[in-house]
Parts: C-alpha cells; sequence; structure tokens
C-alpha cells in the first residue's frame, strides 16, 4: 500500500494522540495538521485526502464540509469522530464526506482500508469522468444496483438503490469476504459458482458480460435472485482501472418461470416427470449405458379396473388413489433410476444401468406385489393392481419415442391376459407398432392432402319424426386401406396432439355445411353436433375455434352442440370446467355421450352444465327383451326429465326399439333404422326432401 499526504483538520483532546498514531499506519506518507476546520490558503504539499474533526453541533458539520467541498477541488473527505458521538460522523457522510472513521475504536486495518479505498474511489472517479461518465450514472441509478471495483476486485462504492435492494445499511463495510459472497451460487441457491465466473471476478479483469443469473445469498431469510452485468473500466491510455457490475433483482420473475416449467414439465397431481420430460430424460440414460455397455428397461404401467374406483367412489378419490400410487413407485425404485406420470392411470419407469434383460421382470413383479397392496383412501379399503410392460434396449430401437409405445404395447398384451402381471415386448407386437407408426406418419399428412372427410348422421324427432339435426362424424380416407373408422386413428390423433388440429378442422367443415343447409333449405333450427375429446377440452383454443366458426358462417350458437364421452365430466378439472363454461357463455349446447354404461352423480351433471345425453347404443340394441336395461333406460330418462336435460337414443336399429322409446317419452333418436352416417351429397338430397315435405323418417317407414 502506498502512503497518502493527509490533511488532518481539528484540535481535539484526542486530536494529537490521534495523529501520533496515525504517522505511523501504511495509509499515512505525510501528515499536515491544521487547528481550524477551513482549507489553508496553499497547503505546503499537494493533498491527497482531509481527515476532519466533526463539530458537535450536526449544523456546524455542514457548514464546515460546504466550505471545504467548495475549495477543496474535490479531494475526498473522511470524518474523525469518538465511538460516543457517532451519529456525528453519520451526519457528516450525509452532509458529502466520504467516509467516517471512530478515533477511538476503528482498528488499524479498517482505518488503512477506509483512507485506501477513499483515495481510490476519488482517483477512479475523476478517471471516469474524463473517460465513462455512463459508469458514474449506474450508480446513481435509482431502479438498478451498481457498484465500482478496483483491479483487485475491492468495492470502493455501491449505490443507495443497491445498498436498499440487497438489505445493507448504508455504511456497512464491504469486504473482500462480502464480495466473494456475492452471486456465488446458482438460482437454486445450491450450485456454487466457480470463482472464475462470479461477477466481481469477471468485472475487475475487464471482462464484459450480460444478464448473468445468481443467488445472493440471505441469511435466515430467502435468497434474492439477481440478474447481473458487468464490464471493465479503463482511462484515457486505454489501461484497465478497475471494473463496475450493476445488478437488478429478477426473484420474482424468475421464480414464476420455474413454476410455469414446473408445470411444462411435471405432473401437477403427483408432481412426477410428465411425458414430455421423461422422454427427455430416457434419451439421455439410452447414451449413458450405451457408453458403458450396459442395459435399461423402459417399464409402462398402467392400473387395472382404476375407472370402476373413479366411477364409485368419485374422481377425488381417484386422485388422491394416483398420488399414493406414485409415491409408492418412487419409494421402490432405485437411485439411478426414475419413473413418469403419463396420463390418468399410466405410468413409466426406466430401470438404468442393469447386468440382465431378465433383472427387468424381477423389479416389474417386485412392483407388481408393492403396488397391489391395500391402500387407505378416505377411510376405504382399495386394492389394485398393475399391468406392466417391458423392453430392453439397446435390444430394441434406439428411439426414446419408439421405447415408450413398445412399453405400451407390452403392457396392452398383460392386460389382455387378465392384467396383474408383466408382459416383454416381442417380434408380433413389433409388427403391430410398425403398423401404428405408419398410421401416424400418415395422419401427420393426412389434413394438407385432404383425406379426412365428415360423414352425416341425422337425428329425428322420437314423437313427429321430424329431422332436427345432424352428428357429424370424422373418416379418414387412407390412400392405402381406404376409409378408415374413428376407432382405428383417434387413439393415435389424442396420443400424438393433432387431435387439434384434426378437431379445427371437423368444426370449421360441419359449421360451413350446417350454414350452407340452413340457408339453401330455409331450415335456421337445423342443429349440427360435434363430438370433442377431453385432449381438446384442455386448451383454450377450443373455445376460439368454435366462436370464429359460429361468427364466420352467422349461425345461431343453440343450433350447435358439442358432445363429449361420459366419462370426461367425471374427470374434469379447473382448466376442462372452464372450458365448457366459456362453450355455455357462447349458447353453444352441451352433450353428454355414452350415457348409462357409468355412474354419473347428478351434482356431476349440474355442474357440467349439461343440456343433453346420449343413452349408450348397447342398452338400446335388446331393449326390447331386456327387462334391466328397459328399466335403465327409463330411469335415465326420468332423471333428464326432473333436470331439464333432453335425452337422445343412439344404436336404434328396429321400429320396436323407436316404439318403445317413444312410449318412454324419449326426445330423439339416432341409429341405422332411420340412416346411416352418409357424405355430404346425400345428406342434400335427405334435406331437399324434407323441405319438399316428405320427413325421413316416413321415407323409412314405407320402405319397411
Amino acid at each position: 500500500m502506498a502512503g497518502h499526504s493527509i490533511l488532518y483538520l481539528g484540535n481535539s483532546e484526542y486530536s494529537a494522540a490521534f495523529g501520533k498514531k496515525l504517522k505511523t499506519y501504511a495509509c499515512c506518507k505525510e501528515l499536515i495538521r491544521r487547528r481550524k476546520l477551513t482549507l489553508p490558503k496553499q497547503p505546503p504539499h499537494p493533498v491527497d485526502i482531509i481527515l476532519l474533526e466533526t463539530p458537535n453541533r450536526i449544523d456546524d458539520i455542514c457548514t464546515a464540509l460546504d466550505h471545504i467541498l467548495e475549495k477543496s477541488n474535490r479531494i475526498p473527505i473522511v470524518a474523525i469522530t469518538l465511538r460516543a458521538s457517532e451519529h456525528l460522523g453519520i451526519a457528516a457522510v450525509q452532509a458529502g464526506a466520504q467516509a467516517y472513521i471512530c478515533s477511538d475504536s476503528t482498528g488499524q486495518l479498517e482505518i488503512n482500508a477506509i483512507i485506501e479505498d477513499t483515495v481510490n474511489r476519488q482517483h477512479l472517479f475523476a478517471q471516469l469522468r474524463k473517460t465513462d461518465k455512463a459508469a458514474l450514472a449506474i450508480l446513481n441509478s435509482v431502479n438498478e444496483g451498481g457498484m465500482l471495483l478496483d483491479c483487485n476486485g475491492h468495492i470502493l462504492s455501491m449505490s443507495p438503490a443497491g445498498r436498499s435492494m440487497l438489505g445493507l445499511a448504508a455504511r456497512q463495510p464491504l469486504t473482500n469476504r462480502w464480495a466473494s459472497t456475492f452471486c456465488c451460487t446458482s438460482p437454486d441457491g445450491v450450485t456454487e459458482i466457480e470463482y472464475n465466473h462470479l461477477p466481481i471476478t469477471k468485472a475487475c479483469r475487464g471482462e464484459q458480460f450480460s444478464e448473468q443469473i445468481g443467488a445472493y445469498l440471505v441469511p435466515h431469510q430467502g435468497d434474492i435472485i439477481l440478474s447481473t452485468s458487468g464490464r471493465g473500466l479503463y482511462n484515457q491510455a486505454n489501461q484497465l482501472i478497475g471494473g463496475i457490475v450493476n445488478f437488478r433483482d429478477v426473484t420474482d420473475s424468475v421464480q414464476y418461470s420455474a413454476q410455469i416449467e414446473k408445470q411444462v414439465q411435471f405432473d401437477p397431481l403427483t408432481e412426477l416427470p410428465n411425458r414430455q420430460m421423461f422422454t427427455h430424460q430416457l434419451q439421455k440414460a439410452m447414451g449413458r449405458v450405451q457408453r458403458h455397455d450396459r442395459l435399461l428397461a423402459v417399464l409402462f404401467l398402467n392400473l387395472d379396473r382404476f375407472k370402476s374406483i373413479n366411477d364409485t367412489l368419485g374422481h377425488d378419490a381417484g386422485d388422491k388413489l394416483l398420488k399414493r400410487v406414485g409415491s409408492r413407485l418412487t419409494k421402490n425404485l432405485r437411485v439411478s433410476d426414475f419413473c413418469s406420470r403419463q396420463d390418468s392411470d399410466q405410468f413409466i419407469v426406466c430401470l438404468e444401468d442393469l447386468d440382465e434383460p431378465s433383472d427387468a421382470a424381477s423389479a416389474a413383479q417386485k412392483l407388481v406385489l408393492v403396488l397391489s397392496d391395500k391402500y387407505d383412501v378416505e377411510g376405504s379399503e382399495i386394492y389394485i393392481t398393475p399391468s406392466i410392460g417391458i423392453v430392453v434396449f439397446p435390444d430394441s430401437h434406439e428411439n426414446a419415442d419408439w421405447l415408450i409405445k413398445a412399453a405400451e404395447s407390452a403392457m396392452q398384451r398383460a392386460k389382455s391376459r387378465g392384467g396383474s402381471r408383466f408382459e416383454y415386448y416381442s417380434a408380433a407386437l413389433n409388427e403391430n407398432l410398425r403398423q401404428l407408426e405408419k398410421l401416424e406418419i400418415g395422419l401427420r399428412h393426412a389434413l394438407i392432402r385432404h383425406e379426412f372427410l365428415l360423414h352425416y348422421q341425422p337425428r329425428i324427432d322420437v314423437k313427429s319424426g321430424k329431422l332436427l339435426g345432424l352428428e357429424a362424424l370424422l373418416r379418414w380416407q387412407h390412400p392405402s386401406h381406404g376409409l378408415l373408422m374413428p376407432a382405428k386413428f383417434l387413439p393415435i390423433l389424442e396420443s400424438t396432439g393433432l387431435i387439434h388440429s384434426a378437431g379445427e378442422w371437423v368444426i370449421n367443415t360441419a359449421l360451413t355445411n350446417l350454414a350452407s343447409w340452413q340457408k339453401k333449405f330455409n331450415m335456421p333450427d337445423l342443429s349440427m353436433t360435434i363430438n370433442i375429446s377431453q385432449q381438446q377440452l384442455k386448451l383454450g383454443r377450443l373455445v376460439d375455434t368454435v366462436y370464429k366458426a359460429i361468427t364466420n358462417n352467422a349461425i345461431d350458437p343453440g343450433c350447435v352442440e358439442v358432445e363429449m364421452s361420459e366419462g370426461h365430466i367425471i374427470r374434469q378439472r379447473s382448466i376442462e370446467l372452464e372450458t365448457l363454461h366459456n362453450l355455455r357463455k357462447l349458447g353453444v349446447r352441451l352433450s353428454l355421450d355414452h350415457f348409462g354404461v357409468r355412474d354419473v352423480s347428478v351434482n356431476s351433471l349440474e355442474a357440467g352444465g349439461i343440456d343433453s345425453f346420449v343413452l349408450d347404443q348397447s342398452l338400446i340394441q335388446d331393449v326390447t327383451t331386456n327387462t334391466s336395461n328397459q328399466r335403465a333406460v327409463k330411469t335415465a330418462i326420468a332423471i333428464a326429465r326432473g333436470l331439464d336435460i333432453e335425452v337422445t337414443a343412439e344404436g336404434v336399429e328396429t321400429i320396436p326399439q323407436l316404439d318403445f322409446l317413444k312410449t318412454c317419452n324419449c326426445d330423439i333418436a339416432q341409429g341405422f333404422l332411420i340412416s346411416q352416417p352418409m357424405h355430404t351429397e346425400k345428406v342434400t338430397n335427405i334435406l331437399r326432401g324434407e323441405a319438399a315435405g316428405k320427413p325421413l323418417l316416413d321415407t323409412v317407414l314405407q320402405s319397411s
């Protein structure tokens, strides 16, 4: 440390002893004494720093400082006081001094540091005023924190905004130890940042950086996440003279981003990774086992008869059961293994670092036993078993998505054989999977190639026989396999997310045709029923699609009916309920399909805002001879009447079935007796007949 020329102003009882002590310190090369609290007209030697004894009154301090600051030509000033009068030192700093020293309590090392830092800071400021006024502006910013550093990483100054942001007292010393802890960990508050990558280290070395995220650790409080930027500072000769770091608090935005990322990557119910994150982890694990010449296995688990538990105990109990299954699953895996919840009652496990394929069978058998043990949920004892499919890598395909599909295919085999067991993926399943892959590839091009088409099945009023509306049914005109029914490709649309674009095409096409038929045949009340999947309910864009289709075609929303599977109303979450309520706000009718084959509470029907439901065709097939089905149909219609809900019977194939429905006061009928699903040209012919006074049902009955 090079000593400095110090001008000491004051003549208190302690000044002589303190001055004598000061002369022995490394910070002092020369000490010039003056009893008055004013500057001499001409100091005998150039002065580097002024030490000013504080008067006993704050007004006198301000007066003395005003005079010295006016005459000192920016020479830095440090106030000298006693520990008992430390408030006078603080007042001096507020009036313009750079620091203060308690002569009777401040130690030698601290005095050396204060004087050295004050002189260096003033010297650096003088150079910045000539070369880099923008750096000085940062230290005066009220929105961002800023700190000035010398080339050794010592903090010479921190802006008031910075001290406030970090919870530092106005005069709290910023030591080298404090500097080493500034943003020394990653935002997680655990992972340490290497010394060479610390913001202060980089800035005082002249490196320029921006938006570096780190955590400032606050003992006994939550960490503050800071975004730091910095660069070196240079004099007129382009020599590095220090550095500057500015920072801002991004705690809220980082935590919000982490929350959003968690929602994207994790299942909100079980807090396990979702399929997207699991696939990413699996791809990395495949690379690891290949490098180390080891094996891994993917296990696809499906809970047997879970839907019956959901139906009988309610979806709240079902959710709690799924959470218990997820917890039990993770507790029975090794540290190197990981798992995921895929959808509903499906889980996937990756077993890494296996010696033999048979190791996967041992693990699967253990999981069958563990997951089959009793669960206590809401006071009920529940027993459930898993069906597990296994695929081993690298014995199988090298793509993570393919491994998951292969394991799922094997799981389906286990389920078809009674469940509560596991099955390995086989060559026979391989061929089936490849066929599904080909269909998936074809589906990705079906919209572009205009291979989708709609068939329409009429719905009639049971009492009058009048044609009321049509149900739009999706078909795929496959270039090789011909006309495919939805059962062949709908699961693929849902699993790949293509259901959204395909569903939008169905809505737009069906409502465009509806508008055309209403106008052409003067049938403004003709309705259109469109089927949607639960996947579509999860995205708000369904509402926008329906709204635009209705608006663009000038259709009465009451002529549009959205039909969903009965199971969806049972498993609704807040996002799906919001979508349904927004559809209701548009004026669209909501319908429940496949009604009568599960237990659906009256509360569920009311909560979903259902306008109509469709009796499952399994109830209609033998309704004229099966007394149990007759009671079920009559009960369902009685419930509907009490809730002011319209009832449609699908699968009506005979006149006796239609007659029975009339006796039950069923509202609407649909089925092969009336008409098979047909293309648009045939619909046009039927509507022409209706408009001409030739009802479709009369034509059917006459032909019978």
